[in-house]
């Protein structure tokens, strides 16, 4: 069985921004969390992912070894935002892509949201469901 938490850290509601991504995978949705600059909350972890750990606590472990890294994303934003890129209005998402995994990280102003699929799953249709559930503040980022 899934586990599944309720969000606490996202100032929208990324309970229903889960459901809608969900939805809208055509494969399967291996992970959903939300995270800031601090802290790093899993909302929808997958049997398959929760079968890969020898136990709850290695794979909240794992989750966190992720996070020290993920939360770094924030200090990207700013070198792309208002460095390299300065004439760009905000970054969206980064995608990592894998042999086995495909993560992709969306950023809604201060909060991010880590999402795992399958390697062939496409990603603008995942960012414009997020974007029409909950829209892009203006000049986020900045």
């Amino acid at each position: 069985m899934p586990a599944t938490n309720r969000s606490q850290l996202c100032s929208f509601d990324a309970d229903r921004v889960r459901q809608v991504v969900k939805n809208t995978v055509s494969g399967p949705l291996y992970a959903f969390c939300e995270y800031d600059t601090e802290t790093f909350r899993p909302l929808y972890i997958d049997d398959r992912t929760i079968s890969m750990y020898e136990s709850k606590d290695a794979m909240l472990e794992h989750f966190e070894r992720i996070h020290t890294n993920v939360h770094m994303d924030f200090m990207q934003i700013e070198l792309f935002r208002n460095t390299l890129f300065p004439d760009a209005e905000r970054v969206e998402y980064i995608a990592t892509a894998m042999d086995f995994l495909k993560i992709l990280r969306v950023y809604v102003g201060d909060d991010g949201l880590f999402i795992a699929t399958d390697p062939d799953e496409p990603v603008e249709p995942i960012v414009d469901a997020i974007k029409d559930t909950v829209g892009w503040p203006p000049n986020q980022n900045s």
